[in-house]
């Protein structure tokens, strides 16, 4: 239970870890170039928490994309809720939208 929120905590924190079956993985992103001034814009790493080999929950910028069957149900309602906590939006998505999520790099964004 307590490594369960630790990992959680990693995984909204940005901080890579490894609590028992639990891992949180942190993939760097390339930054990019807004396009109307040519300034370098960083992209924030794309961050998957792991539980054994199989991916929970994938967050990129403020959504969280959690498994629809999660290997671990208590993680997933307790990711739920402090990412609720956090202001950040939560996607319940098939483990293969998952696994597409961080097979490419992330699209550029650039806020309006």
């Amino acid at each position: 239970m307590i490594g369960e929120q630790l990992a959680v905590r990693a995984f909204l924190r940005y901080e890579a870890t490894v609590r028992g079956r639990l891992q949180v993985e942190l993939r760097e992103s390339m930054s990019t170039t807004d396009p109307r001034s040519g300034e370098l814009i960083p992209v924030p790493p794309l961050v998957v928490l792991w539980a054994e080999e199989r991916p929970h929950a994938v967050r990129l910028r403020s959504v969280v994309a959690v498994n629809r069957f999660p290997p671990n149900a208590h993680l997933a309602t307790l990711l739920e809720a402090e990412a609720g906590l956090a202001g950040l939006s939560v996607e319940r998505v098939w483990e293969a939208g998952l696994w597409r999520l961080f097979s490419q790099p992330p699209r550029p964004w650039v806020a309006h």
